[in-house]
């Protein structure tokens, strides 16, 4: 009798006895040399605590860039939060487009800097700390350094992010490094002792503020997602703060040249 009626209920109403297949799980993958996070615990709480509400998406870092580039590849459907400078590395082998660009402080840019313990002198008798690989880091030199035989020349140790290649010049370990203006904000804050010892060699040009950027023919799929993330400084939750950002921008075409070359 209870299936007859089963059966009655699901043929008047077109129910259907089909198992309900879960919703896809969106991911966004972060992964940025520049940021200074230490634990990652408070930022994947919260990041899956605010986008919970919204859907089925979740919040996914990584302290390695080889493990977060090996997650991407061959995906279609998801998000990545990295910086500007590893953007314009990858974003041709991935197939990414910008959507979104960090703000702090009314700014999207920030400049690289190279600092030191004493004078340029330094960088001839030891290694550079850099949080970018080799390759694009004697790129920045060329265009900071008068001298373009000491940019090939120089020995570039690769550190995981930009605050290990201040922390290395401190130890000793390194007689320069390559960081940006906001790191040696985070030194002063931080390391206030290093700080007063450090000076700049030279300043390179404007670069962009982290990028969250989507798979092109994911782009229509992710407009949903990326306005949640938009929509963070306005729901006041603290998670953009502690990537050290203040808002997000969308990235316009005429910043494609900034990030794609």
């Amino acid at each position: 009798m209870k299936a007859i009626v089963l059966y009655f209920m699901l043929s008047v109403f077109g129910m259907s006895m089909s198992p309900v297949k879960a919703e896809e799980v969106i991911t966004i993958y972060f992964y940025n040399s520049e940021a200074n996070i230490n634990n990652f615990i408070p930022l994947v709480t919260g990041f899956d605590a605010f986008l919970s509400r919204s859907g089925s998406y979740r919040f996914q870092p990584f302290k390695e860039r080889k493990t977060f580039e090996d997650e991407i590849r061959g995906k279609e459907k998801y998000l990545v939060l990295l910086s500007s400078q590893h953007y314009s590395e990858i974003h041709k082998n991935y197939d990414l487009k910008p959507m979104l660009v960090g703000v702090r402080k009314g700014r999207n840019n920030q400049k690289r800097i190279l600092v030191c313990l004493n004078d340029v002198k330094e960088i001839n008798s030891g290694q550079l700390a850099s949080a970018g690989d080799e390759g694009y880091t004697r790129t920045l030199l060329r265009e900071m350094l008068p001298d373009k035989k000491l940019a090939e020349a120089v020995r570039i140790l690769t550190v995981p992010k930009e605050i290990d290649a201040c922390l290395s010049v401190g130890f000793g370990v390194s007689s320069s490094a390559l960081i940006t203006e906001n790191t040696l904000d985070t030194v002063k804050k931080t390391d206030p002792s290093l700080y007063s010892k450090l000076k700049i060699l030279a300043e390179g040009k404007d670069s962009m503020l982290p990028i969250l950027a989507v798979p092109e023919k994911f782009a229509g799929g992710a407009e949903t997602l990326i306005k949640i993330i938009k929509s963070m400084p306005a729901q006041g939750t603290d998670i953009i703060k502690m990537l050290d950002l203040d808002d997000w921008k969308a990235v316009e075409p005429s910043d494609y040249s900034k990030l794609e070359g």
